[in-house]
């Protein structure tokens, strides 16, 4: 018997549930990443913060698993629950946070260079 042959008699058969969550992982990657930026986001304020994870979900008027699942970076969050999390921790957590605010001047990755685009007050 070979190394090969010895190897694959001692591999366990995979598991049908292994191989979807291995498909789920790559097809979400994106915002999987994204989900768990945030929860860390989410655990650094509630440790400044002197907060628990109860404290948080009655905060926010959600159950105490929720805020679970959230801070295991598992969540696809919506923009209502991500604007909920900002204004309970006053935290930026959305893409604004990349925003470079100076006098009402941002200056915004286009392509390849920094543009900067002034926002004009509305007189009307």
């Amino acid at each position: 018997m070979t190394n090969k042959e010895k190897l694959l008699k001692l591999a366990l058969p995979r598991n049908p549930e292994t191989d979807q969550d291995i498909l789920f992982r790559e097809k979400n990657k994106s915002w999987l990443r994204e989900s768990k930026r945030i929860a860390v986001k989410v655990l650094l304020a509630l440790k400044e913060q002197n907060l628990t994870q109860k404290d948080l979900a009655e905060k926010m008027e959600v159950s105490p698993q929720y805020i679970n699942k959230l801070v295991k970076g598992k969540e696809n969050l919506t923009l209502e629950t991500i604007t909920k999390l900002q204004n309970v921790l006053q935290v930026t957590i959305l893409a604004s946070a990349n925003k470079q605010k100076e006098e009402n001047t941002y200056k915004m990755p286009v392509f390849s260079y920094q543009a900067e685009y002034q926002i004009i007050e509305d007189t009307e």
